[in-house]
């Protein structure tokens, strides 16, 4: 089978590319079969050069009103739509499209796993991740460290906020929660007057740079909860997942694609929601986290640490069924079906 994703260490897509291209070339090789990225809500493949005679996407989407446009065309021009999330399915089923199904992204369990806490052993630190974004919800985690900050000076906010996409970082305008004024300057230190201007001390941030995905880890663990309230998430979430599987509990949003690893065992997950109407390069009915609710839960987290470790632990265990592994077998399974039962007729090619 070969794969048309793109490669990277630094980004979702990359990463995902990465595993699966390696973990698939250990399976015997299925001849006329093509894993593709599908890019984009019109749900077209990465490279339309390789379509081939046996067509896989894989999709992660947000966009659940556009994208519903495409979606029957799309069931019938591919083989088979692989969801990243049972969200994403459920909307291309309700569409009329039948022929998908859902692999969850892997976690590296070589490079996340549990360890002690590192750095800042007299700090309760809150990490942050994910590219700043109105979808990834960081105006809500600024709008509740304010208050959670000014309450206690042993708190410190940890932030990897890098976003490589100016299109994508000026959906934060829209925010009613923060102030934001987008422009071209630098991502950090766009980050960096932002959290000042909506009264984040900058002395007790820290804002990680863009950094190889393998070197996450010791940030992760140099926290003691992560707060999650995205709006929408197409997948599983790779940086919450991570996150996660190296032993660390979150405050977190269980809706859309959150909802296949968040419970209330491994998690805090957030219960207040106001569905709100996005438009922007998406476009979706997502959900409004509730700053007070995220206070409240870290006000919990605070004063009981040790139900932290306890569900950190929790967390850990239920990351390790994520496997890259298992989701490339999936990916071959599905492949070799396909082979058995392809009929002879060619589906019409990206020409």
């Amino acid at each position: 089978m070969k794969v048309s994703m793109p490669l990277g260490r630094a980004h979702g897509w990359g990463i995902a590319g990465e595993y699966l291209s390696r973990e698939i070339a250990r399976f015997p090789f299925l001849e006329d079969v093509t894993l593709h990225c599908i890019k984009g809500n019109d749900l077209q493949p990465f490279d339309p050069g390789q379509w081939g005679r046996i067509n896989i996407g894989y999709c992660f989407f947000e966009d659940a009103i556009s994208v519903q446009q495409y979606a029957r065309e799309a069931g019938r021009r591919w083989d088979i739509i692989v969801a990243g999330s049972h969200w994403c399915e459920y909307i291309l089923r309700m569409c009329g499209v039948h022929n998908c199904t859902t692999i969850l992204q892997g976690v590296d369990q070589n490079i996340f796993y549990p360890g002690p806490k590192q750095g800042h052993p007299d700090l309760f630190t809150v990490f942050s991740g994910g590219k700043f974004e109105i979808r990834k919800g960081q105006d809500l985690v600024i709008a509740a460290m304010k208050i959670f900050m000014e309450r206690h000076d042993d708190v410190l906010l940890s932030c990897a906020w890098h976003n490589q996409w100016p299109f994508s970082m000026a959906t934060m305008e829209i925010s009613d929660t923060i102030r934001y004024r987008h422009r071209e300057e630098n991502c950090e230190k766009l980050l960096a007057e932002t959290l000042d201007g909506n009264g984040i001390p900058l002395d007790r941030v820290v804002l990680h740079p863009p950094q190889d995905n393998s070197l996450m880890r010791t940030v992760y663990l140099s926290s003691d909860i992560g707060i999650f309230p995205n709006r929408c998430e197409g997948g599983n979430n790779m940086v919450m997942c991570e996150y996660m599987a190296c032993g660390k509990t979150v405050i977190a949003s269980d809706m859309s694609g959150h909802a296949d690893v968040i419970t209330a065992e491994n998690a805090f997950p957030l219960k207040k929601y106001i569905p709100k109407h996005y438009r922007h390069y998406a476009e979706g009915f997502w959900y409004d986290a509730n700053a007070d609710e995220i206070i409240d839960l870290l006000e919990y987290a605070y004063l009981n640490r040790r139900e932290l470790r306890l569900k950190g632990l929790k967390a850990a265990t239920d990351m390790a069924r994520l496997s890259w592994h298992d989701a490339a077998r999936r990916f071959h399974a599905i492949g070799s079906a396909l082979v058995r039962n392809h009929r002879d007729f060619d589906k019409f090619p990206y020409t």
